[in-house]
């Protein structure tokens, strides 16, 4: 069986900048709750995958929060949770909400 310890941590968080945003803490709460971590049963092999997703999309061009958003589109995609026609479209519901 897996364990944390077995998986390669992703890069810190930079807290240079100070606390960390609204929008960072929102993102290390959908990864938290798409791990089981913050709710229900730990599942390492999902955190494995997200971590793996992860490594793909860190870019020095990205902040942190935003590498991690894509891997958790990714999970989500991958576990058949949402598909990708499904987060377009909710996305777009909210950038119309911003914008009104």
């Amino acid at each position: 069986m897996m364990t944390n310890a077995d998986l390669k941590a992703p890069r810190p968080i930079d807290r240079t900048d100070g606390e960390p945003t609204w929008f960072d803490k929102r993102v290390d709460a959908m990864l938290s709750l798409i791990t089981g971590q913050a709710k229900g049963p730990y599942d390492p092999e999902l955190h494995k995958r997200a971590v793996e997703f992860y490594a793909e999309f860190e870019d020095p061009s990205r902040s942190y929060a935003e590498s991690w958003l894509l891997a958790i589109r990714a999970v989500l995609v991958e576990q058949g949770t949402l598909n990708e026609t499904e987060i377009d479209a909710r996305l777009n519901a909210v950038r119309e909400k911003m914008e009104a």
